[in-house]
């Protein structure tokens, strides 16, 4: 059957359409991912001018943080710290020796950290204590218990001669927990109470996980643990590639010198929404040439 001119005419200018819109979404996709692989071809967005300020962006320091080895590590034992202090391994800096002598000295328990204490048969004294601002903890039954003074590795020998004031040959684990901030690409971000010998696989799923999958934990946008880094202050004191290498060995937080107040950061997958539009954007073209193709021919 022989068509109109008119429809004709229709087809044809159908036919361009198709082939014009599959282009267009091709060309933008190649464009933008030339521009995430050249930054410098992305123009920057016009933002308002601000007073100049001290740059706080954590900055990666070799020279700190280049090795797992730096401060002694969150479960040291005394003998351990007064080895580091004296100063003769000459691995620290002045300012970092200043903070093992501290620790030697005011102990690792700080206002606000949690004590999960456990002793069999008490159930009043099962549950999670909070070192307050004198430095002491408030057990049922017994009183203020002062914590000042004593590191995490001695705390549980620490608190059994305590209650054992109280208690006659009392059996007990007392665990200090590690204070840390969880943010990025993270499930449930803020902060949480961690044992010290917990993995870094395991502190990541206690905070929920990657957001949205990624990494090694999944597919999918969010977050992406390859690119998880722990900063202090305005330090990053592990850097990505020492959190994957401890990720795939099963390290520990204590093992990774993970101190109370740092902050493990997931890094941000570079999926997501513009990832899909990639992918539209390419199926979309790839439909459209198709369709234009089979009515020229």
């Amino acid at each position: 059957m022989q068509l109109s001119p008119r429809r004709n005419a229709m087809n044809l200018l159908s036919t361009v359409v198709a082939m014009l819109i599959g282009l267009t979404a091709l060309v933008g996709t190649r464009a933008e991912v030339a521009a995430q692989a050249d930054p410098k071809a992305t123009p920057a967005p016009q933002v308002t001018a601000a007073p100049q300020t001290r740059d706080t962006t954590p900055t990666f320091q070799p020279q700190r943080g280049d090795t797992l080895a730096g401060l002694p590590r969150a479960m040291a034992t005394r003998a351990e710290l007064e080895a580091t202090a004296s100063g003769k391994k000459g691995d620290l800096y002045e300012d970092e020796l200043e903070l093992v002598r501290n620790r030697l000295k005011y102990g690792d328990l700080q206002p606000g950290d949690r004590i999960a204490l456990r002793v069999i048969g008490e159930t009043t004294l099962t549950d999670t204590f909070v070192v307050k601002p004198t430095r002491t903890i408030l057990l049922p039954n017994i009183g203020e218990i002062p914590v000042a003074g004593v590191l995490r590795s001695e705390l549980n020998d620490y608190l059994r001669k305590q209650i054992g004031r109280y208690i006659r040959d009392p059996q007990l684990e007392a665990t200090a927990l590690v204070r840390v901030s969880m943010t990025g690409g993270i499930g449930k971000p803020g902060f949480y109470n961690l044992p010290a010998d917990v993995l870094m696989s395991d502190a990541i799923m206690a905070a929920g996980g990657p957001r949205g999958g990624g990494g090694n934990f999944g597919g999918g946008g969010g977050g992406d643990v390859e690119k998880t880094q722990v900063i202090r202050g305005n330090y990053v004191v592990v850097s990505k590639e020492q959190a994957r290498d401890a990720l795939q060995r099963g390290v520990s937080l204590d093992q990774l010198n993970i101190q109370s107040g740092d902050v493990i950061d997931v890094g941000k997958s570079s999926g997501g929404i513009t990832g899909v539009l990639k992918v539209m954007g390419m199926v979309s073209g790839a439909i459209f040439g198709v369709v234009a193709l089979s009515r020229l021919f």
